[in-house]
């Protein structure tokens, strides 16, 4: 058992504090973007259903009052199994009774926002499960493969919106979409003005960031992979939104709890999260694979 005593938590004991900083993850970037669905009561699986694509072939010429032959509508059942996710400290009460840190009111949030962390990285990791691909290892990112998964989802009929998740190294490392929107290159011994590619390159460099391009919206994740197979590279996706699935338990999706201890003298803080995750449909998403290395 890992116990949260006076020496893990020295820096709140016995002194007068400033505010608690506490290092959180940034998280809830997936949930927003996905197909969900809750569980119902007595169940721990939640299927949804791949259609299959019915195409202009399948439309026939007929002439009146002439039998037309059936086209079978053909479904598929990709199901997401619920599963606990949890993560949980013990704390004990000379540690609450010394620290000038409210314990309590913080361990909470904190393990909670590992929880979600946890949630967006299971979601991220399917961005790597989708066949269609622009980029590969070894290639930085261009415009031109932002357009192509662009093409790639319109010729599925991906409904939109279209979602462009990112790691950060993809946003604003030297060969992220930053990069691709100013060209400040130095020739020779003269300093060349900055140049941007547009509103949008105006947007990158006053804000840091570009909410938009090329019909995405545009996020971003820690939890994306940055060193794929150790080669230094990057597992960004686009996809549209039925391209994921994400199960929610029949209780919700998540749950914190404190429980006491005695023999300890301590109590338990546990953070539980209820959900499962499934590719849908595999022509709703593009794997980005690109160096950021």
């Amino acid at each position: 058992m890992a116990l949260t005593n006076t020496t893990s938590a020295a820096g709140g004991l016995g002194r007068t504090i400033g505010d608690a900083v506490i290092a959180f993850n940034h998280v809830n970037v997936m949930y927003p973007l996905v197909t969900v669905q809750q569980a119902a009561r007595g169940s721990n699986h939640v299927n949804f259903s791949d259609w299959t694509k019915l195409t202009s072939g399948n439309v026939t010429a007929a002439t009146q009052a002439t039998t037309t032959t059936a086209v079978a509508i053909t479904t598929l059942a990709r199901t997401a199994t619920i599963s606990e996710h949890v993560i949980a400290s013990t704390v004990s009460d000379l540690v609450l009774m010394g620290s000038g840190d409210d314990v309590e009111g913080q361990a909470g949030p904190a393990l909670g926002n590992a929880v979600a962390a946890k949630l967006d990285d299971d979601l991220v990791e399917l961005g790597k499960t989708f066949s269609q691909t622009e980029a590969a290892a070894g290639t930085a990112l261009a415009l031109s493969h932002i357009f192509g998964s662009m093409r790639q989802l319109r010729a599925a009929g991906a409904p939109m919106p279209y979602n462009l998740v990112l790691s950060p190294k993809q946003v604003w490392g030297a060969k992220g979409i930053i990069s691709l929107l100013h060209d400040d290159a130095v020739t020779g011994s003269n300093a060349k003005p900055m140049s941007m590619m547009g509103n949008k390159g105006e947007e990158a460099f006053q804000v840091g960031f570009v909410g938009s391009i090329a019909g995405f919206n545009v996020y971003w994740s820690d939890q994306i992979d940055e060193d794929v197979g150790s080669g230094g590279d990057a597992a960004g996706f686009a996809f549209s939104k039925g391209g994921v699935g994400l199960g929610v338990g029949a209780e919700g999706l998540f749950r914190i709890a404190a429980e006491r201890d005695e023999m300890l003298r301590a109590t338990n803080y546990v953070a539980t999260g209820f959900w499962g995750e499934v590719e849908i449909k595999d022509a709703y998403g593009v794997y980005i694979l690109t160096d950021v290395s």
